[in-house]
């Protein structure tokens, strides 16, 4: 077989791949995890049932990639924002309208991540990724509270009680976001961030 024709069906595969990762991060967010079987993954991607097998051995296998790609790019997306240029309230801001932003485009991604947080179905590896990044999330965020409070722009509070506190917050604005798609201009990002700053350093 060409080269030629190995690149085209590798190709293939990874279509049929996303396919299915696609279908089965509709159908857990939808369904939960107990509430789905393989015939819903499939159905969904509309692909023949003994297909899934050459890419995933049973749901559990497709629940944790999702899941693991669920917290490993929230981490990811924090990571960056940290350790980009400007001062860190203007990094916050910036994070926070893009996980925003990306969770109005894949939303049952963070319904992946909430039920891994949540439930005892899941599985033992999907929570063990959760707690993993779940704390590296959260020591970047600590580390970034503590930059703008050495700065001056954020109010002396516990550094970790404002990452949970602020987790807390993105956590609850998008389960509205999801639950009210309709709604027009939320979250605005100032408000949420108000109660973390220092207003008086801020520049007009």
């Amino acid at each position: 077989m060409s080269p030629r024709v190995d690149e085209q069906n590798q190709q293939i595969r990874d279509i049929r791949k996303q396919q299915l990762l696609a279908a089965g991060a509709k159908v857990f967010g939808e369904r939960g995890y107990a509430g789905t079987k393989v015939s819903d993954i499939v159905g969904e991607a509309q692909l023949s049932h003994g297909l899934i097998y050459h890419y995933f051995s049973s749901k559990e296998d497709i629940y944790v990639e999702l899941a693991k790609t669920a917290f490993i790019t929230s981490y990811e997306t924090i990571h960056q924002a940290v350790h980009s240029n400007g001062s860190p309230y203007e990094r916050l801001k910036a994070m926070t309208e893009g996980i925003f932003a990306h969770t109005r485009e894949s939303g049952y991604f963070f319904l992946i991540a909430l039920q891994t947080n949540t439930s005892k179905t899941v599985p033992e590896e999907a929570s063990a990724i959760s707690k993993e990044y779940s704390a590296k999330s959260l020591k970047l965020l600590k580390h970034l509270f503590q930059q703008g409070q050495e700065q001056g722009e954020f109010i002396k509070v516990d550094p970790s009680e404002q990452a949970l506190m602020y987790s807390s917050l993105l956590n609850g604005v998008v389960f509205t976001q999801l639950t009210y798609p309709l709604l027009e201009d939320f979250p605005q990002v100032d408000q949420i961030l108000r109660i973390f700053i220092d207003t008086s350093s801020l520049k007009e």
